[in-house]
């Protein structure tokens, strides 16, 4: 519920104010319609090429945000910096949202976000925007945001030549998620005291020297989270703590086919505290040099926790590692894992959205607005027993929305099977029975039910999501069937029906909601089971052969015990007349009633339900002289 309230409010802050206005920007009026722009305005850039401004002090609220959006996503428009250091400097700038924009030549920075003399940017969103960086070596960065907060990129793309894709220097709440980073030194780094950064779900590839990298810079950083991220290719060094602290690199898939090193420790700050209690856990890793690259001075590797890995090969690390696996993970051509010891890791293990949950809090702002985006595939739950059938429905699932409308899903792709591949089954909705599970393998017990959600954005690009739900296969139940009693009264003569229940060992019957209704008040011993009565229920036991044989008072319970092929079959009901018990109503019943004669507080001899015993309890016994109790069927 908290997250549909937030969500609803972040939809009224994309939506206009009332005086707000589209603008309609061209190359020759950009910076103009720009700057004046108001809280809720629309800035809609045609496509063409502009050139390089300096964009100072805009300012949207947290209400109304300014929204900076290409007039045609597929056809976006070019911002070009000729050459020059820096194209789109966005200075002490707040929310904005900038949406489907190109930038491209800078040989600094292709976008900044920075200061401008004031406080440094804050709350902007960078969403579906693609910076290329001109063939060049240096401190050249994409992205560079100095200082900022509540800051989020989603779905960018950095074309690196030069340096870092994505460089936080000192921010703080930042989540980079679905974005993509190629070539270059290094995909991604949050340095010099930048903390409560989050990296999800992005591809980091083939870069120069670091693929990914914690810290950086003189101050400390800490409270980073990477997770569900792809970092692969021939980078010759995967992931790199740097003057980094209590950051987590977790559920994440690493592919390195250099022959350097998958992990590397550094220091580029002062020499205490050292880099250390740093975090490597939950990860697929595939590689085919060495595990671990050494580390530098000032750092501290034997506190980093090593935990819960896949590796294709048996790592050298700095400190001990708990629950390691090794084998071949199999990547297939979308990074899955084939080998099923291997699909519990990595950027693909179905725990690892429930996982990330976890830190979202340290960038609520960015993480809220990403929600709005972002695909959420939803399998939901079933249950399932011999003989049934279920339709697994994954219309609950969300397609996210842009700045041009709402996305449709137009595909659904199910993992049946617990592999890890979605292959088994396609559409919105499947209908299964029991025996088709039972032909994927999967017996009694809870299994995980994998949903691939696929859409196609405005920019065309395919966009997928997996979600993970659960799919419980149940053993037989009790069989209850309800009759009336036989007509001729030859057998088990009673007001109520005979309920036949059906099991193949010892249950429990816990009180509960009345699934199934027992007479019973004293539960004595009969030839047919025996029982021993509870807190929480009655324990029913099997015997050879024998009727049943019950008290009046109705009991309501509810059977949770599992239950096979064979069985044996109870009729539980009530023998009218037979007071003492003995499965047969005899002139013995008589002496039984006339014992109890005038007594209110044994239901047993109160056979007509007069709640007294009195003589017109001789006629019952009468009524029904020479009935017998039911044997085993």
């Amino acid at each position: 519920m908290r997250r549909l309230e937030f969500v609803l409010l972040l939809c009224l802050a994309l939506t206009p104010a009332a005086q707000a206005v589209d603008r309609y920007a061209d190359p020759g009026n950009f910076y103009s319609q720009f700057t004046a722009a108001q809280p809720g305005d629309r800035v809609i850039v045609a496509p063409g090429t502009y050139g390089r401004y300096w964009l100072p002090n805009k300012n949207g609220t947290p209400d109304n945000l300014i929204q900076v959006i290409a007039e045609d996503p597929m056809n976006r428009p070019v911002f070009d910096a000729g050459g020059n250091s820096e194209c789109l400097q966005i200075a002490s700038c707040s929310y904005i949202l900038f949406d489907g924009l190109v930038v491209r030549n800078a040989i600094e920075e292709g976008i900044h976000l920075q200061s401008s003399g004031g406080p440094a940017s804050h709350h902007i969103i960078m969403k579906n925007c693609t910076v290329t960086m001109p063939s060049t070596s240096g401190n050249t960065d994409n992205w560079k945001s100095d200082y900022t907060s509540n800051t989020l990129f989603y779905n960018c793309t950095a074309d690196v030549n030069g340096d870092t894709g994505f460089d936080f220097m000192g921010s703080t709440d930042c989540l980079i998620m679905r974005c993509t980073s190629t070539g270059g030194n290094s995909g991604a780094h949050a340095k010099n005291g930048a903390h409560n950064i989050g990296f999800y779900k992005n591809y980091f590839s083939n870069v120069g020297e670091r693929n990914f990298q914690f810290g950086g810079n003189g101050l400390y950083n800490y409270d980073q989270i990477a997770m569900g991220n792809m970092v692969v290719g021939a980078s010759p060094q995967s992931v790199v703590y740097t003057t980094a602290r209590y950051d987590e690199f977790r559920y994440n898939t690493v592919q390195n086919l250099n022959s350097g090193g998958v992990i590397r420790i550094l220091n580029e700050g002062d020499p205490t505290p050292p880099t250390g209690e740093n975090t490597f856990s939950n990860n697929l890793v595939d590689y085919v040099g060495s595990s671990y690259a050494g580390a530098g001075p000032y750092t501290d590797p034997a506190s980093f926790t090593f935990a819960d890995n896949f590796w294709s090969a048996t790592p050298t690390l700095p400190a001990p590692e708990t629950g390691r696996v090794v084998g071949d993970p199999q990547l297939n051509g979308e990074y899955l894992p084939e080998t099923p010891a291997a699909r519990d890791y990595g950027a693909h293990a179905p725990a690892m959205e429930t996982a990330w949950e976890d830190y979202t809090d340290r960038f609520a702002w960015a993480w809220a607005y990403a929600q709005l985006y972002e695909l959420r595939a939803e399998p939901g739950s079933y249950q399932i027993g011999p003989g049934g059938s279920i339709v697994i429905d994954g219309q609950g699932s969300y397609a996210g929305t842009s700045s041009y409308g709402d996305y449709t899903i137009n595909r659904y792709e199910w993992d049946l099977d617990g592999d890890g591949l979605f292959d088994d089954a396609v559409g919105a909705t499947v209908a299964l029975g029991y025996d088709d599970l039972a032909g994927m393998g999967l017996g009694e017990g809870t299994h995980d039910l994998g949903l691939r959600i696929r859409i196609t954005n405005e920019m065309g690009q395919d966009v997928l999501d997996e979600g993970w739900g659960t799919l419980t296969v149940v053993p037989a139940q009790p069989a209850l069937v309800s009759s009336d009693p036989p007509a001729d009264g030859t057998l088990c003569k009673s007001q109520n029906n005979v309920i036949l229940v059906t099991f193949d060992e010892d249950v429990t019957l816990p009180v509960g909601q009345p699934a199934l209704s027992i007479f019973g008040g004293g539960f004595e011993e009969g030839d047919a089971f025996t029982y021993s009565v509870e807190p929480d229920g009655v324990t029913l036991k099997a015997v050879e052969e024998g009727p049943i044989l019950i008290d009046r008072t109705w009991y309501h319970v509810t059977p949770t015990a599992a239950f096979g092929v064979e069985s044996f079959a109870f009729d539980l009901c009530t023998l009218i007349g037979d007071a003492n018990n003995s499965a047969r109503v005899t002139t013995a019943d008589y002496s039984e009633v006339k014992a109890h004669m005038g007594e209110r507080t044994d239901a047993r001899y109160d056979l007509n339900g007069s709640a007294r015993i009195t003589t017109a309890d001789y006629s019952v016994v009468k009524a029904n002289m020479g009935h017998r109790a039911p044997a085993k069927p």
